[in-house]
């Protein structure tokens, strides 16, 4: 195999098995650097906890195991999640996550002025209703007063949403921008990209080294190809649902609309080629 081959062949970092084994404490340096360009700061030391875990609510809900959750600087608890999968309740799952984790910081029998400051992000790969008219891949979210908007609640929480739909945008307006290099590297490292982002960032380069030897683990990558195998399986059930969703909705949108015009006392065939429903289904109405 050549080396080109072997380059073609590496792991995305972005499916959730790779990620979380890829940020572990057996790789501190590259989960810090990849923290620090999430955060936009320095910070002096990380404690990551790779056996953190929420109480699984929902069947579908993906293990309740957290991505990656660790504290920073022993006084700021951080979660990064992956959302590979389009779900109508990302809002909802990611304030069930952050809620988790602030209340975690309250110690029983504490005063509430004690719990940490929490920060959450989400890594996105799909499109959301809610940013789809905003250019830049990242949007940030905090309690705010809804007249005076430069009013915050509180500096202690903080959630970030990612999309990588929109980084290579944003990448060849600044190639500059870490956060935006960090996001193509977990998309996929086998991109022309992230061979030219390895020239000038040492940390993506030891990360891509990292997925090249986890890439050769047959275990993992049977483990990856799994999950890769599970989402594709999901989304094709997801678009397949929609789709008859929207046909049905049509179709009883058009029942409606002769049900009315039958009651006008229009003409069966008129009716038909109005709605484009056959004479029996008309006449049943």
């Amino acid at each position: 195999m050549s080396s080109e081959n072997e380059k073609q062949d590496l792991l995305k970092p972005k499916n959730d098995v790779v990620f979380q084994s890829l940020f572990t404490k057996n790789n501190e340096k590259i989960t810090k650097a990849f923290i620090e360009a999430l955060i936009g700061r320095k910070v002096k030391n990380i404690e990551i906890n790779n056996e953190k875990e929420l109480q699984r609510e929902r069947p579908e809900d993906k293990l309740g195991i957290l991505d990656l959750q660790l504290d920073i600087d022993e006084k700021e608890k951080l979660d990064v999640e992956i959302q590979l999968i389009e779900k109508d309740n990302l809002a909802e799952r990611i304030l069930y996550y952050f809620s988790r984790l602030y209340g975690e910081t309250v110690k029983r029998g504490k005063d509430y002025i004690e719990g940490q400051r929490v920060m959450l992000i989400a890594i996105v790969d799909y499109g959301i209703d809610l940013t789809k008219e905003i250019e830049n891949y990242e949007t940030q979210w905090k309690l705010r007063e809804t007249k005076n908007p430069q009013l915050v609640l509180t500096d202690k929480e903080e959630i970030v949403i990612l999309e990588l739909e929109k980084v290579r945008k944003a990448y060849e307006k600044c190639k500059e921008d870490k956060k935006a290099q960090w996001m193509l590297f977990l998309d996929d490292p086998n991109t022309k990209e992230v061979r030219e982002i390895m020239e000038k960032n040492e940390d993506i380069k030891d990360a891509v080294v990292t997925v090249h030897e986890m890439s050769e683990d047959e275990k993992l990558r049977r483990l990856a190809e799994l999950r890769e195998k599970a989402i594709m399986d999901e989304k094709a059930i997801r678009r397949a649902g929609y789709k008859r969703g929207m046909e049905a909705g049509e179709k009883n949108q058009k029942i409606e609309i002769a049900k009315r015009l039958k009651e006008m006392g229009m003409k069966i065939e008129e009716i038909m080629k109005v709605t484009k429903l056959s004479e029996e289904e008309i006449k049943e109405l």
